[in-house]
């Protein structure tokens, strides 16, 4: 019997270890309050409630705005920029002539030099100057293509979460049906030890030779070793749903159902190799960031070289004032610093001449757009050598399915038999007990490797780019 007790406990570990590693890949933020489900939800519900919800993917959608607002800033500079200042206040000294335009009859309270300041008045002025670029050398234009680029590698990025999201909405939802298969099978593993402890007793009552009191006591301490992982598995289950609640951003104290799935109802093919490969390295939001972040570091790199030539512009000048207590002088060869008005309007060329720094800088956007184009290049190889790995990983669990269905039959009908046996009196406990592990440890065996086929084939979708919809480019 002790075998029993051994079963149960690899039975529970086995689901705990399962669980655990859904637990570690399913972490996300602090949840909010939704309203509670009232219904089961399915694998493809809960997908879609995460990718509404989840505060990762939140997050990244936000990023997207602040690379929007870039090209804002790098479209802005096509547009005129114009300074201004503006001045009112006072007070001040007379400044006014008896005659206009002639110096010579300035009034005795406008000299300088005592105290006697006159007629108090304001003052009033505005100077303006404004430019609009005609020619930078591509300097706008590559600036605008540059943040294009970020906010394709910002979309992508949004890509990239929703993608972990969903991948780990998946291993909790089948690592929920695993632990719920489990607590089933200790469930039957109860059931069938009771039914075993119950005929132990009663030969025991009836002092048969088939049974000791050590197989009695035996058959108790595997039946509350069972008892108890069973209450642990269970317990793991409970976890696997509040994982759950943190991926699709569910109030840890709402109720959330979750529908009940079959781990052997798989995919009815595997996707062709070279299909998987060619759509990864078309649709993988990983290489799409990756590509679009080159670009835009290859836009960066012209708008530096740009900046090595000058700016043509139209520029304006406006300058007025008026104070109310000097006369306002109307001879172009009288300065009059109180009242006038300028306005002009002209071709300019604005050219910045530290060479040196420029060509420094140009170099290191050069270099960093080298260093995006080798991370694309190896992170191309690791995305191939990925699919090819979970291609594989599905090509032998199919094999192993296949093997393990047959051992799994064969363990049950040596089960039952041995329990035809057992009851007719004909069978020992011991081929019992073997049957038992056997079929348990195969039953077991099997539903883990449905479950990391399940898994295998939402992770060949997410390393093929098919995992969710194809992000938008800008």
């Amino acid at each position: 019997m002790r075998v029993l007790a051994r079963f149960a406990i690899a039975l529970y570990f086995a689901a705990l270890s399962a669980n655990a590693r859904a637990q570690e890949e399913v972490a996300q933020p602090a949840p909010i309050l939704t309203e509670t489900a009232t219904d089961a939800l399915t694998l493809s519900q809960l997908v879609d409630e995460a990718m509404r919800n989840n505060r990762k993917v939140a997050i990244d959608v936000a990023q997207v705005e602040e690379a929007r607002a870039l090209y804002e800033f790098a479209a802005a500079q096509a547009y005129p920029q114009i300074q201004a200042n503006v001045l009112f206040g006072g007070p001040t000294s007379e400044q006014k002539t008896t005659v206009l335009n002639d110096p010579t009859t300035v009034t005795p309270e406008s000299l300088e030099g005592d105290f006697d300041f006159g007629d108090l008045g304001v003052t009033f002025r505005v100077n303006a100057e404004g430019a609009l670029p005609l020619y930078t050398f591509g300097k706008i234009s590559n600036a605008k293509e540059a943040a294009k680029n970020v906010i394709r590698a910002a979309n992508q990025k949004v890509g990239i979460t929703q993608a972990e999201v969903v991948m780990n909405v998946h291993r909790a939802f089948w690592a929920y049906q695993l632990t719920r298969g489990f607590v089933v099978s200790l469930n039957d593993g109860e059931k069938t030890l009771i039914k075993v402890l119950n005929k132990i007793e009663e030969l025991l009552e009836a002092e048969s030779s088939q049974v000791t009191e050590n197989d009695r006591l035996r058959m108790l301490y595997a039946l509350a070793t069972l008892r108890v992982k069973r209450s642990e598995a269970q317990r793991a289950n409970d976890l696997t749903r509040d994982a759950m609640k943190l991926l699709v951003n569910r109030d840890m104290n709402a109720r959330l159902s979750i529908a009940e799935a079959d781990l052997d109802v798989l995919p009815p093919t595997i996707p062709e190799l070279q299909d998987s490969i060619a759509s990864a390295q078309l649709s993988r939001p990983e290489l799409r960031a990756l590509r679009a972040l080159v670009q835009a570091h290859q836009k960066f790199a012209d708008f530096r070289r740009a900046q090595l030539y000058p700016d043509f512009f139209i520029g304006g000048v406006l300058r007025y004032a008026y104070t109310s207590n000097a006369t306002d002088q109307t001879s172009p060869f009288v300065v009059d610093d109180a009242n006038y008005f300028d306005a002009a309007l002209g071709f300019g060329l604005r050219w910045e001449l530290d060479v040196f720094t420029k060509i420094a800088v140009l170099h290191q956007a050069e270099a960093q757009a080298n260093t995006r184009q080798s991370e694309e290049s190896a992170v191309s190889q690791a995305i191939d050598l990925e699919v090819r790995k979970l291609h594989g990983d599905l090509v032998n669990g199919n094999e192993r399915i296949s093997m393990l269905e047959r051992a799994n039959r064969a363990a049950r009908g040596w089960l039952t038999a041995a329990t035809l046996g057992y009851d007719i009196g004909t069978g020992d406990a011991g081929e019992l007990i073997e049957s038992f592990l056997a079929w348990a440890q195969s039953e077991g065996e099997l539903q883990k490797v449905r479950y990391d086929m399940q898994i295998t084939h939402a992770d060949l979708a997410r390393a093929a780019g098919k995992l969710i919809g194809e992000r938008p480019q800008e």
